[in-house]
């Protein structure tokens, strides 16, 4: 029999509900508790929010390579003869790089059937033609990362490192540019495989072979460039991605276990300092600019898709607080370039299934936490934020003047991926600049 009482009180629950994800659509700002929200406004075109310093390198849905900025003063083609859209059968352009003197990578990939092919180009500046500087006619490229430092051969000298697949492991292959001469070398092999470099370029440190305690060939080693030697370190890797080199100095963060249990740790040639302890299912970590602080977050269960809140930790006096409110699931976080403030990444439940995301702002001066526009991530930007603490390293989601980030979206309704920037200075967080149509963006170094 038909309730009226029961279909009231459902209409009543449908609208609270209603109520709770609009306020999430809009965005909200907390501080100090307070919890203001504002109606959504229509997005803009990028032409209206004028031009910030740097460039964006941007996949766009055509295949192709586009660099423009926030304004789109102008927008440059940088590849042209893409025939698919995000790695399907034919040519298709992906993994852009920026090196922090300008110079752009990128890999073509061809596919047909179950064969795969692809080359690795650099241009000096957008515009420029491009080199080709590897290749290979049976795998892809997966991950591009530049050092953060000069060659010690010269002014001229450039040096990247890019993972791609065989036929077992991930080859980590070394790129050196200088002038007209070339080398492309393989200096490591693993599965999985995360790395950082020093921040004078002279070392590589990685972990392959993920947790210890379930592969028994999981190590972390440290790779000398001059002297092209590696050295396995006596430290037991656990539950993490990338270890990072400070980026002032000789220090590094790893996730290792000791007697039995795991911690986050910062090793240096003076000491070891354990920042926190860690659950089973891991733990991932970002350096601040300066190498002051670090922000971490801690995952309770390897199958939980995000993290417990972020915990920032100051280098100089050992302390450590938390920085975001226990109700907000975590994803992924970002320093600006002046390691100032804290973009992150936090996952959305909503009514249709879809793991919404909204970039979020926080400002430990003041503990600012702003939050902006909610969106239904890319595939291929989900695909980055799955390792975002080795992304963190080399590439760029906030442009360098520290006023805009980047992101991916995916319209369900019609299939299409859209680039957008959050302008983290605007009064209204709720308006998306829209730059293109495209599977993921990247901001220049400078």
């Amino acid at each position: 029999m038909f309730s009226y009482s029961r279909f009231y009180a459902n209409l009543g629950l449908l609208w609270f509900g209603f109520l709770i994800v609009a306020t999430l659509i809009t965005g909200c700002q907390i501080t100090n508790g307070n919890v203001p929200s504002s109606p959504v406004p229509a997005e803009s075109s990028a032409s209206s929010s004028g031009n910030t310093s740097g460039q964006l390198a941007y996949i766009g849905a055509d295949g192709n390579i586009y660099v423009t900025a926030a304004g789109q003063s102008s927008t440059i083609a940088i590849t042209g003869d893409a025939t698919t859209y995000w790695e399907g059968p034919g040519l298709s352009y992906q993994r852009v790089s920026w090196s922090p003197a300008g110079q752009l990578a990128y890999a073509a990939v061809s596919r047909s059937g179950d064969e795969a092919s692809s080359k690795l180009y650099v241009v000096e500046t957008p515009g420029q033609p491009p080199r080709v500087v590897g290749q290979s006619d049976d795998h892809f490229v997966i991950y591009i990362y530049w050092s953060p430092a000069l060659c010690a051969a010269g002014p001229n000298c450039r040096q990247l490192t890019y993972l791609i697949e065989e036929d077992e492991d991930i080859d980590l292959r070394l790129v050196k540019m200088d002038g007209a001469k070339l080398e492309n070398e393989v200096i490591g092999r693993g599965w999985p495989y995360y790395y950082s470099w020093s921040a004078d370029g002279s070392s590589i440190l990685w972990h392959t072979g993920a947790r210890y305690q379930e592969n028994g060939a999981a190590h972390i080693a440290h790779y000398t460039l001059d002297r092209g030697e590696t050295e396995v370190l006596p430290h037991i890797p656990a539950s993490f991605m990338a270890p990072v080199w400070s980026p002032q100095g000789d220090s590094w963060l790893a996730v290792t276990t000791t007697g039995g249990a795991d911690y986050l740790q910062l090793f240096s040639p003076e000491e070891t300092v354990t920042l926190s302890t860690v659950p089973e299912g891991g733990a991932a970590f970002v350096w601040s600019p300066d190498g002051s602080r670090v922000a971490y977050a801690l995952k309770k269960s390897e199958d939980r898709s995000f993290y417990d809140p972020i915990h920032l930790f100051d280098v100089n006096t050992g302390d450590s607080r938390q920085l975001t409110d226990n109700t907000l699931r975590v994803v992924a976080f970002f320093w600006d370039p002046a390691g100032q403030r804290l973009g992150y990444l936090t996952q959305i439940s909503m009514p249709n299934d879809i793991q919404w995301m909204q970039w979020r702002v926080y400002d430990p001066t003041n503990n600012r936490d702003r939050g902006f526009k909610i969106f239904n991530p890319s595939l291929q930007m989900k695909f980055v934020m799955s390792s975002f603490s080795q992304y963190a390293q080399s590439h760029r989601f906030w442009s360098p003047d520290g006023r805009y980030l980047v992101y991916a979206r995916r319209d369900e309704l019609s299939r299409n991926e859209q680039i957008l920037l959050v302008d983290t200075w605007a009064e209204d967080g709720n308006t998306a600049i829209y730059i293109g149509d495209g599977t993921m963006g990247f901001w220049s170094w400078k």
